[in-house]
């Protein structure tokens, strides 16, 4: 009798997967690498070779006056109301499981780009967010995974997130963002200044986009909704 076709269990590799992505992420942060690389009245963005990819990794420090850790996070967090009011990449985002009150596997969706020279993509993300109760600041800690309730979509790319990494921190009468990003786009036939140029452009374009969102005086952000991982926080800082 042959055996019956065995399951991959996904799960018995997202443990790892994470502790391996917020080792990595939280060694970057405190790196003394990292070279200026665009510098605007919102944020701005450092640059690091990668030892191990032959690409870049970006940093992303910026300010957000006048908000709470707490509205900004439901801004950005894609369970709340707002993500799709003012991402202008973005082509949907899904929860595909929730693992545990912390963690999620995310479908990220981007839109295509440069008139259509770039398609669409997608990334399949292992999400670990968490919050601190002294400060009320909150992280999240992605890196791209498999997942049997989500293939590859035909005529979509599927790219890759290396471990990367958004904090929101209280800072004054507002909150300061950090994010570090890696990724593979598997641009094909694109010349590398280019291809090494959209990443931090899509990072400003993404951070540009939600500091506006937050300075419209009607933008009214609701609290009282529960989001993985900053689930009881939501109410505080």
């Amino acid at each position: 009798m042959m055996p019956a076709t065995e399951t991959p269990d996904y799960h018995a590799f997202y443990d790892a997967a994470m502790q391996n992505a917020e080792n990595r992420v939280f060694h970057l942060l405190h790196s003394l690498e990292w070279q200026l690389h665009t510098e605007k009245k919102t944020g701005c963005i450092w640059s690091m070779r990668c030892n191990v990819m032959d690409n870049y990794i970006f940093r992303y420090e910026g300010r957000i006056p006048n908000r709470s850790c707490a509205e900004v996070s439901a801004m950005i967090h894609p369970q709340g109301l707002h993500r799709n009011k003012w991402d202008s990449q973005s082509a949907g985002v899904r929860i595909v499981e929730e693992i545990s009150h912390d963690t999620s596997v995310i479908l990220h969706k981007t839109k295509g780009r440069m008139m259509g020279l770039i398609s669409p993509r997608e990334t399949l993300d292992l999400c670990r967010f968490a919050y601190d109760p002294v400060d009320g600041s909150r992280s999240v800690v992605m890196v791209s995974v498999e997942h049997e309730k989500s293939p590859k979509t035909a005529g979509v790319v599927r790219a890759q997130t290396f471990p990367t990494l958004l904090m929101i921190n209280p800072l004054g009468d507002g909150v300061k963002i950090t994010s570090i990003v890696q990724g593979d786009m598997y641009l094909q036939g694109i010349p590398q200044s280019i291809v090494d140029s959209l990443m931090p452009k899509g990072i400003l374009n993404f951070f540009d986009d939600l500091v506006k969102y937050a300075d419209k005086d009607d933008t009214k952000v609701c609290l009282n909704r529960n989001l993985t991982g900053w689930c009881g926080a939501h109410l505080e800082n």
